[in-house]
């Protein structure tokens, strides 16, 4: 069938054909996901008596995070996240946005994003 025949489709809402996407090899696609990126973070607002650092812990064990969080003496919660890229900003966003559901987040600040080989830590944990 024709898209020029299709009466309900416009000239202008007709099909189009796909661009021409660029396509990553097989060494690329496991270059980005192996690179590990790692920084620390800051979380402010209403985030301590709320269940944010269990909320984290069980995100980053979803995502596959390692690091820590933990209260600070300031009423923020501060930690360390590390992984790889897509992992990595997920997480950032997380803690940008979502926190634990009784949470409200004012402003996450992160430290400068650094390149690993390899963790450092075996998996995200709660520091007390």
């Amino acid at each position: 069938m024709d898209t020029a025949e299709v009466a309900t489709q416009t000239k202008r809402s007709a099909l189009k054909p796909h661009s021409k996407k660029s396509v990553r090899t097989k060494e690329e696609v496991i270059a980005i996901e192996t690179n590990i990126k790692s920084c620390e973070f800051e979380v402010f607002g209403i985030v301590q008596d709320v269940s944010f650092r269990h909320y984290t812990l069980r995100r980053a064990q979803k995502l596959g995070i390692h690091g820590w969080c933990m209260n600070s003496e300031y009423g923020t919660v501060v930690g360390l996240i590390q992984g790889c890229l897509r992992s990595f900003e997920a997480m950032r966003l997380w803690l940008t946005y979502t926190g634990s559901p009784t949470s409200r987040i004012d402003k996450c600040v992160f430290g400068p994003t650094t390149d690993l080989d390899d963790f450092t830590f075996d998996e995200f944990t709660i520091r007390i």
